[in-house]
């Protein structure tokens, strides 16, 4: 069981990173790691070494720094972190189905 599955809403958002163009990928982790920077300024800082990065590089998100320091951050970030990650994501996915930038 991956961490995020306890989270049915940014399990399946972060689940849908997995196959969307780069260029989306890329402005929602940005705007993730800005959400992280405003909340919890030290998270990425201080949770970096708790994971090293796979040498075989099994998940898929591993191949892209980027991704693997957001992904593995979050897994240590406290309740009210996630849940505004997951309303920034909620937010985001309405307006892509609605065609707004």
């Amino acid at each position: 069981m991956r961490w995020y599955d306890q989270y049915e809403i940014l399990g399946r958002h972060i689940d849908s990173l997995k196959d969307m163009n780069s260029s989306n990928r890329d402005y929602l982790i940005k705007g993730i790691q800005e959400i992280i920077q405003k909340h919890s300024p030290a998270l990425l800082d201080e949770s970096v070494l708790d994971f090293p990065l796979e040498l075989s590089r099994q998940r898929w998100y591993d191949k892209d720094p980027y991704l693997w320091l957001t992904i593995n951050g979050l897994q240590q970030a406290d309740p009210d972190l996630l849940e505004t990650v997951t309303l920034f994501l909620e937010e985001e996915e309405a307006k892509a189905d609605l065609g707004v930038n």
